[in-house]
């Protein structure tokens, strides 16, 4: 765990480097700039906003959308912001049953998706920091976009 936190990927994943590549050439991400904490910070921000943004918009319009073949309705906009925010969290406190509330879309691509990537994004972060904040005169933390 420690060699992948460190930018060191096992062999058996090795392959998926063009992947990764043409994942950065198409989303502008430059693998070898630093970003200063400021930056790093944003990055963060914005990602979780976006995500947020993302869950809750699938719960409140989940009606119209495919793969709900138990035709369940909208979900209250209090609710689909509440789940929302604690999956950005990682903290998944849900007051209802998934399964008898969101479609399989809302789901799969909603909370599956951030359930999935908020642990190892905190576990990322909090790996670097110590390491960064007590580097010597370096400004930087890497790239959000690579972590």
């Amino acid at each position: 765990m420690a060699k992948v936190l460190e930018g060191h990927p096992p062999l058996p994943v090795r392959w998926l480097r063009p992947l990764e590549t043409w994942i950065y050439r198409v989303g502008g991400v430059k693998p070898d700039e630093e970003m200063s904490w400021k930056r790093y910070f944003w990055a963060v921000v914005l990602f979780n906003v976006v995500g947020l943004l993302t869950i809750w918009g699938l719960q409140m319009v989940q009606a119209w959308l495919p793969l709900n073949p138990q035709k369940f309705g909208n979900v209250p906009w209090a609710l689909a912001l509440n789940t929302a925010i604690s999956f950005i969290t990682n903290t998944n406190w849900q007051a209802y049953s998934g399964e008898s509330t969101l479609s399989y879309l809302s789901q799969m691509a909603g909370l599956a998706v951030h359930n999935f990537l908020s642990a190892p994004r905190a576990l990322r972060f909090w790996w670097r920091l110590p390491a960064d904040c007590g580097a010597p005169r370096r400004n930087t933390l890497g790239s959000f976009w690579v972590d």
